[in-house]
């Protein structure tokens, strides 16, 4: 018997989690159960907030209620597989934020579990379900750009927030891992083919913590494609997302954070104009709805509508272990100086 609504409950109760909830919250078939932080005032003050009635301060306990049916996985990089791997095992569907381990191995082990348990396992990667993504895809298909030759993407922003993000055990590396991934997976999506090679530069150029703070990634697809991912924490002026894509007929170019209907000058400045930027004075293009616009509301509606109706996911837990796998290539790519196959 099919449900008829979705019951979701939370791991996690910060910055990614508060966009996930927003969402929920539009979708009239999904119901926020619980929440669970490690913080008990994290968890209280969350649930408040978004209007759940339950929180929890340890997650398991949260996974045995019954009226959960999936989970979203909202913590630092290094809790992702034991989340994912405990929500499987009570049958619980899964959807899990970007990146999907901080180890191949733990990828692969949780797309196992997920499968063992059949549910749904689904990779947050919120690039694929932007607006700009979803219209691309279209012309793309229509043969609008001819044959995909090469694709160029990247984001960049001047540093995390997030402490764990600046510590190898808990986010897997620095900017390959953490920022990379959105353009690695976007590129891997729209060639839609096998990485043959990886080569990859890494380092710290501004920045002095253990991660490095610079990536450049090179791929060549099975058909002779090329992608490049760049990503880095010495970008001033707030997130910088941006997609090239060049075609055999035609090119396309996309910004994700900084093209949109609002110019603003202001001598005073006001409260935020996009994530990362550090000043709004003078003239600036304060982005519309961040939840929208990044893809956030748009993955989880898919996320929804594939519980809901047994529908295929357009981001598995598989594709992010693929995605994993090209990260972990360009890290043994960098170490060795040579092209590596993923």
């Amino acid at each position: 018997m099919r449900l008829k609504r979705v019951g979701m409950g939370l791991v996690g109760a910060g910055f990614l989690a508060d966009k996930f909830a927003a969402c929920y919250r539009q979708d009239p078939r999904v119901k926020l159960v619980a929440v669970s932080s490690r913080t008990e005032a994290h968890a209280r003050s969350f649930a408040e907030k978004h209007g759940i009635k339950v929180w929890y301060t340890d997650y398991e306990e949260m996974l045995r209620r019954d009226d959960i049916d999936a989970i979203n996985v909202c913590v630092p990089n290094f809790l992702h597989y034991p989340v994912t791997v405990s929500a499987a095992e009570h049958g619980k569907h899964v959807l899990c934020t970007k990146p999907l381990a901080v180890s191949t191995d733990q990828a692969e082990k949780m797309v196992r579990a997920c499968r063992r348990a059949n549910v749904k396992f689904m990779y947050g990667e919120n690039w694929l379900y932007t607006p700009a993504a979803e219209r691309i895809r279209e012309i793309i298909r229509e043969g609008g750009l001819g044959r995909i030759l090469a694709i160029e993407a990247r984001e960049q922003h001047s540093g995390t927030h997030s402490p764990y993000a600046l510590k190898r055990e808990y986010c897997g590396g620095g900017v390959l891992i953490h920022m990379a991934v959105h353009p690695i997976g976007f590129i891997m999506h729209m060639i839609n083919k096998p990485v043959r090679r990886v080569y990859a530069e890494l380092g710290n150029l501004l920045h002095n913590i253990e991660v490095e703070d610079y990536a450049v990634l090179l791929m060549r697809f099975e058909g002779g494609e090329s992608g490049i991912a760049q990503s880095n924490y010495i970008t001033k002026g707030g997130m910088q997302d941006r997609i090239e894509i060049y075609g055999s007929q035609g090119m396309a170019f996309i910004n994700l954070t900084h093209e949109n209907p609002i110019r603003i000058y202001s001598d005073v400045g006001y409260s935020y104009v996009v994530e990362k930027a550090s000043m709004s004075k003078g003239w600036t293009s304060p982005v519309i709805d961040e939840n929208y616009q990044y893809g956030f509301c748009n993955m989880v509606s898919h996320f929804v509508t594939c519980i809901l109706e047994d529908k295929k996911l357009l981001s598995t837990g598989e594709f992010g272990r693929d995605v994993l796998r090209v990260v972990f290539a360009g890290y043994e790519s960098n170490r060795k100086k040579i092209a590596v196959v993923p």
